[in-house]
């Protein structure tokens, strides 16, 4: 505000109520141009005449007709609209006010408010209701915003707020014709913007003027074309006049700008109204004829798609064909190479893939497996390879019959082995939980056993062959114990027992040397060419070495010991970090047979299916040691001991690991490696049925030891 005025040689200072004041007279006095007439307002009389401006009464102002902007339509010649009353302009500023000529409007785009106005043909069959209708307003139109609009200042901010708040509170009591007057003069002094401009067109249409509310719409959106607002309001006043699609137009796009509850049920009666539908994938409103052209063309594309599919889908045959029954034979299996060479009898065309046939294959021991084969692995038997055909097929016949007699047999076996568990835990005679293999090796190490005796053990299945020992330990056998183990396993084996031919052989047992025997009489006088008998002296002292030696063979004997075997030593494998789902499951699929093949005591298979679990990425630690447990069953000891030292170098706490491997030294007479292993085991995982190993191959070593001590003596 500038510095104060001296006004008849006194200073004057305009404050913010002397400028509310004076723009709250320019306003009356706008309104009613006579009272600047009174006497009491002559120095404004004055100050009007002094800026050139007049006060002689105006010719009254014509109604105007719809034109572009609501005022008369012009003719030749003629102005453009008639001659509008001298207003009180209130510019912007706090401290001076100008009074201008004729209020210069806005003005909107040509034809606009034709376009707008113009109603639209009824659709075809549409019967219209002119009750439902609102009619048409003519003008005069309440004013635009002067052309020449600038920001108002904050006082001139703070009178159109107030102004605002009057008329809010008109329009709540319902006097919605006093409102539009306070929205007028806001609109007039400067204050117009896009939602002012759509405030007040939406009192225009509660005074049933839609001609006028979409004159302010038009104009709001001149002003502001996002103004959600002016959209829905429009919208609302083509409905009121049965304008359909102009009404649907605009709904759409208020909806879009400013989602609003109440334009839901109006745009969706417009729409029916209009014909139009809204595409539910895309959200685009189209025709009702396009939308079933749309869908009928989507419809014959999905058809078009089903009838291909189903072509893809139909069988086209098996590029082999076989009978039912038929004798085949399957090579080129890349995923199952164990299954290549074996026979089979086809059982019928797979029902999941056309070129599959289920193949009942024959296996080892008897064994039959039905599997799913591609026609391009499966061969048929020709007429010249029948004969070995039948002959392989009555052999495995053969096969089959003793397996289902030995499984039956194995369960009886395991029910009664089970009782005598039972018994052997309350007596608390039995042995810590062991794999069964791992309990008869430590038990057949406590005992003073022969070779055959051993081997024959070993022959049956390990739960038969502690029965045996179950009942020699219950029966109380001490001699002649090697004698009675053969005769019970060679009774269970079905095989001659021809022990009655050959003397009963002796148990081992350390022996102390003799003492010294008396002299001899002399023998009987000889031909003189027969040397001399030795002096009885020479004869006992020879005795005694042989005894002496005797008794060392005899305490360095052990009949449980294993050649080293000539076969090829198997690969370590590897583990694979991330599996796949598919590579899960054929591992998971090879362990479960391996411990099939166990339980029926197919050893080959079970050995065949721990390999390819290994060299397929499931090299632990655990799987190395159960196949090296079961190469040691296979007499296999140095392929059970390199499964077992890289089972060590993949888990150095894997007791059982150690465990395997100090038995598998201990068979190939490595007393001094198996002692190691031994402890290191027993310092992992106590196992109190390995004690008796550790004892025995501790005494090993000893021997050992003794001997190099006497060795180093006599040198």
């Amino acid at each position: 505000m500038e510095s104060p005025k001296e006004v008849d040689g006194e200073s004057v200072k305009l404050e913010a109520n002397d400028i509310e004041v004076l723009i709250k007279a320019a306003c009356m006095i706008r309104e009613e141009p006579g009272l600047a007439l009174k006497a009491e307002l002559t120095a404004f009389k004055d100050l009007v005449l002094s800026w050139g401006g007049s006060l002689e009464p105006l010719p009254a102002a014509s109604a105007p007709a719809a034109g572009a902007n609501g005022g008369a339509s012009s003719k030749a010649g003629a102005p453009d609209r008639p001659a509008a009353p001298v207003d009180l302009l209130l510019e912007d500023s706090d401290e001076e006010m100008e009074v201008s000529g004729p209020a210069a409007e806005m003005l909107l785009p040509p034809n606009l408010l034709s376009n707008e106005f113009a109603d639209e043909p009824p659709a075809k069959g549409e019967e219209i209701r002119l009750e439902d209708l609102v009619p048409k307003d003519t003008g005069p139109y309440p004013p635009f915003p002067p052309r020449n609009y600038e920001a108002p200042s904050d006082a001139r901010k703070r009178v159109l707020a107030k102004v605002k708040e009057q008329a809010t509170e008109l329009l709540q009591a319902g006097k919605a014709d006093q409102a539009l007057e306070k929205y007028s003069e806001i609109i007039r002094t400067g204050g117009a913007t896009a939602l002012i401009m759509a405030a007040r067109a939406e009192i225009l249409l509660k005074l049933s003027r839609p001609c006028a509310a979409i004159r302010d719409c038009c104009l709001a959106l001149h002003m502001n074309k996002d103004c959600g607002k002016a959209h829905h309001v429009r919208g609302a006043a083509h409905h009121r006049l049965g304008h359909w699609k102009k009404a649907h137009r605009d709904l759409t796009e208020g909806q879009r700008l400013d989602f609003q509850e109440q334009s839901v049920g109006m745009l969706a009666y417009v729409s029916k109204k209009s014909n139009l539908v809204q595409d539910k994938k895309t959200g685009q409103w189209q025709t009702v004829a396009e939308a079933a052209k749309k869908a009928a063309q989507e419809k014959k594309a999905e058809e078009e798609e089903r009838r291909r599919l189903e072509e893809l889908r139909k069988p086209k045959g098996p590029s082999k064909d076989f009978k039912s029954g038929q004798a085949v034979r399957l090579f080129g299996l890349q995923k199952a190479p164990q299954l290549n060479g074996k026979r089979g009898l086809i059982q019928r065309l797979g029902p999941a893939n056309n070129d599959r046939w289920d193949v009942e294959i024959r296996l080892e021991r008897g064994r039959v497996e039905t599997k799913s084969i591609l026609s391009q692995n499966i061969y048929a038997v020709s007429q010249r390879q029948a004969a070995d055909w039948q002959l392989e097929e009555a052999r495995w016949s053969e096969d089959r019959k003793k397996r289902e007699k030995d499984e039956k047999r194995w369960k009886l076996e395991e029910e009664k082995q089970k009782k005598l568990d039972a018994m052997s835990r309350k007596s608390g005679d039995g042995l810590p939980t062991m794999d069964p293999s791992e309990k008869l090796e430590a038990e057949m190490s406590a005992l003073p056993l022969d070779q055959e005796a051993l081997a024959l053990l070993r022959r049956l299945r390990p739960t038969e062959a502690l029965d045996v020992l179950t009942q020699v330990r219950v029966q109380g056998i001490n001699s002649n114990m090697s004698s009675y183990i053969k005769i019970k396993v060679k009774s269970k084996l079905g095989m001659d027992d021809d022990e009655d031919e050959k003397p009963m052989p002796q148990p081992v047992h350390a022996r102390t040397p003799p003492p010294p025997s008396a002299p001899s009489p002399p023998p009987p006088a000889a031909p003189p060419q027969a040397p001399s008998p030795p002096p009885p002296a020479a004869a006992a002292s020879a005795a005694q070495e042989v005894a002496e030696s005797s008794d060392e063979e005899s305490e360095d004997e052990d009949f449980d010991l294993m050649p080293e075997e000539k076969q090829a030593s198997l690969g370590s494998g590897y583990v694979e970090p991330e599996p796949t789902e598919k590579q899960q499951e054929a591992i998971a699929r090879w362990k479960q047979e391996a411990q099939d093949a166990l339980d029926v005591g197919n050893s080959r298979t079970a050995l065949e299916r721990f390999t390819e679990v290994i060299e397929g990425g499931g090299a632990s630690a655990l799987m190395l040691t159960k196949r090296g447990e079961l190469l040691l069953k296979e007499r296999r000891p140095l392929a059970a001991i390199k499964d077992c030292s890289a089972a060590i170098r993949v888990n150095e706490d894997l007791g059982k690991a150690y465990r395997i491997r100090g038995i598998a030294y201990r068979k190939l007479g490595r007393y001094r490696e198996a002692r190691s292993d031994l402890v290191q085991a027993q310092k992992l995982d106590f196992d109190e049925g390995i004690s008796a190993i550790e004892k025995f191959v501790s005494s090993k070593v000893r021997q050992e030891e003794k001997k190099q001590r006497k060795r180093r003596r006599t040198q």
